[in-house]
């Protein structure tokens, strides 16, 4: 009895840490094992970008038009610890041969505030960073070469499309993480570049089978 406030503590700063997490699932076959992984960067055409950015009015239109590049890059990183990973170009089509193609859109970027996150570091939620972002896996090993409207250029464009094998929302932000930061959190320093790194290390995490490799040994050896 004497520990459940202590194990109820933990789970609430657990829970107010800054990160990200799979908020709905459409489809998961359990696929694993790709050959190579093809990066689409995300439409971001109908996303809704909020909070302090640390700009001007003017910059922030960059901000949004750059965010596609900066979270295909981040998530690269990630997904190179399962294969190869490659980040394609607007007009850019994957090679022919297996591969996973992976692709979605921005629905939400929510930069929050520096000075509110310092002066509630609490579970308030005042001043916290959002993002969500809806994720699409495509397996490309039996894919069709199709045309498909590009909207970034606006013209038609030859399409490789696969069979849908993960479909899933991923969701977090900096939580209570207040004015000190952390590895994944961002202080009093701006917020999306941490959001972007932790949606797309929960991305590689989501669809890697034992990811915290809890399964592994060394020995078989009981001791």
């Amino acid at each position: 009895m004497k520990t459940r406030p202590f194990v109820c503590a933990a789970a609430l700063l657990l829970a107010s840490c800054a990160g990200s997490y799979v908020q709905h699932t459409e489809i998961a076959t359990g696929a694993t094992n790709p050959r190579a992984i093809y990066i689409r960067p995300f439409d971001v055409s109908q996303a809704e970008f909020k909070g302090h950015h640390g700009e001007t009015a003017g910059e922030k239109p960059l901000r949004r038009s750059l965010a596609p590049a900066e979270f295909a890059e981040a998530l690269k990183e990630e997904l190179e610890k399962l294969a190869p990973a490659i980040v394609l170009k607007d007009d850019e089509v994957p090679p022919a041969g297996p591969g996973w193609l992976v692709t979605g859109y921005f629905d939400e970027v929510h930069a929050g505030s520096p000075i509110l996150r310092a002066a509630f570091p609490s579970p308030n939620p005042v001043g916290r960073s959002r993002v969500r972002i809806h994720v699409q896996i495509l397996d490309l090993e039996h894919s069709r070469r199709v045309a498909s409207k590009n909207a970034a250029l606006a013209t038609d464009t030859l399409e490789r499309r696969g069979n849908m094998i993960y479909e899933f929302d991923v969701a977090g932000g900096s939580g209570a993480s207040g004015h000190l930061g952390s590895l994944k959190a961002p202080g009093l320093g701006y917020a999306t570049p941490f959001d972007y790194r932790n949606a797309a290390d929960r991305i590689a995490h989501a669809i890697t089978p034992d990811p915290h490799q809890y399964g592994l040994r060394h020995t078989s050896t009981i001791r």
